[in-house]
């Protein structure tokens, strides 16, 4: 067993010798804490016919296991005042537990249980529920615009499609398709044990090594590669309200240095209430209720977006002004002062989010996970106070370009689609 530490914080990372790593970071004060398994596996992992699988995988989790009903395994988390979830995102599955700290012990049994026991039964059951949560998407404008953006501007990439899948995927997936994907990818080297809180670091140690230290090794299959960006205009008919709109642009992976700045410049264009989009379309013109922009990271790739959920006779006008601040980023550098608030809205926002312990243990993991060590919190925050005005100016002006732009619109019936003039 080899053991490594992160700079400047108290994490503890351990790796086993099946390459199955641990991740401890003991915060005596709490009288909780919160741990879980991180993988590196999610709907990028798929293949277009087995879309959904990894989200399908995390349903059956707890369906019950060779010991235990999922009443069972519910009831013996909640009688001891505990909670526990899981979540499938693009490129990691998270199964997590919060519990009081003189329960950590039978806590990690339970998860370890999970994770290496479930029978992945009912699956028609659960098949139903998932095509529920399918459709659901469809009676939320907002989510299903960004799936539609997805979809057309990295096509025919995992990346592109929806986390859940599509009904007809969803609908064909057969339970050899779900243990394979299992298989595949839930192997020691792909997955991080993280835990925070209040606990005793040698025992949570010895019974890791004990539930984890045996999984048999092996190397999950190749990760996807990055996605080609494809620019353009798309419209879908609804019967919506509102026009959704989502302007899309390139931009950088979880591992690149200009990270910082496109965190920045998200925040400046629409990250709050003092953001440019937000006070020009919502404050000062009063043209939409949600409206903001952001910057998504994944492992090979990343995206600006810009959303806007407008009333259709509004629809041109709150287009326009967006375009007007994203070709103003662009040309201007901006204020010093406000490079300033935003980065400090920035940096606040991170530092109140370590507050939690399941925040400080998913932080820890997936760092692990992606770039292959922890990043000290110093670090982090130097980052974001190296990035100048200069340095946002190059990057909009170098990103928010017609060129670069997938504009994808989610408009009532019978609506035409606005023009986009970023030039």
């Amino acid at each position: 067993m080899n053991a490594a530490s992160s700079p400047g914080e108290e994490v503890r990372v351990r790796r086993l010798g099946n390459g199955f790593t641990v991740a401890l970071e003991p915060l005596p004060y709490l009288r909780t804490a919160s741990f879980g398994l991180w993988v590196r596996a999610g709907s990028s992992s798929e293949d277009a016919r087995t879309a959904g699988a990894a989200h399908f995988l995390e349903h059956l989790f707890f369906k019950g296991t060779e010991r235990r009903t999922v009443h069972e395994l519910m009831a013996a988390v909640e009688g001891r005042g505990g909670y526990i979830n899981a979540s499938t995102g693009r490129e990691y599955t998270e199964l997590y537990l919060r519990i009081p700290s003189h329960h950590v012990a039978a806590g990690m049994d339970i998860l370890a249980e999970i994770a290496r026991e479930s029978l992945f039964c009912d699956m028609e059951k659960e098949r139903g529920v998932i095509l529920e949560e399918i459709a659901s998407i469809e009676d939320s404008p907002e989510d299903l615009v960004f799936d539609l953006s997805a979809e057309a501007h990295w096509p025919d990439h995992p990346l592109g499609r929806p986390v859940a899948g599509t009904a007809a995927s969803v609908s064909a997936l057969t339970r050899d398709d779900i243990v394979d994907f299992y298989r595949a990818w839930y192997t020691p080297e792909n997955m991080v044990f993280s835990v925070s809180g209040g606990f005793d670091e040698a025992d949570v140690m010895a019974r890791a090594e004990a539930l984890f230290g045996d999984w048999p090794a092996a190397p999950p299959p190749p990760f996807a590669t990055a996605p080609a960006f494809r620019a353009g205009t798309a419209a879908v008919a609804r019967p919506v309200s509102q026009a959704h709109l989502v302007l899309t642009f390139p931009g950088v992976s979880v591992s690149d240095p200009r990270y910082y700045t496109a965190s920045l410049l998200a925040n400046l264009l629409g990250g709050g209430s003092t953001s440019r989009l937000f006070e020009r379309i919502r404050e000062e013109e009063g043209l939409a209720y949600s409206v903001y922009a952001s910057h998504n990271c994944y492992a090979r790739a990343g995206v600006f977006d810009v959303y806007e959920a407008v009333a259709r006779k509004h629809t041109r006008r709150a287009l326009s002004l967006a375009c007007a601040e994203l070709r103003r980023v662009r040309t201007e550098p901006a204020p010093a002062e406000e490079v300033a608030t935003n980065r400090e809205e920035i940096k606040g926002a991170m530092l109140m989010s370590l507050e939690s312990s399941l925040s400080r243990a998913a932080r820890a993991a997936k760092n692990l996970l992606f770039l292959g060590r922890i990043l000290d919190v110093g670090e982090v925050m130097a980052g974001f106070d190296a990035v100048t005005p200069e340095a946002l100016l190059e990057m909009a002006a170098e990103t928010f370009t017609p060129d670069r732009c997938a504009f994808m619109a989610l408009l009532p019936r019978g609506m035409k689609p606005p023009e986009v003039n970023l030039s």
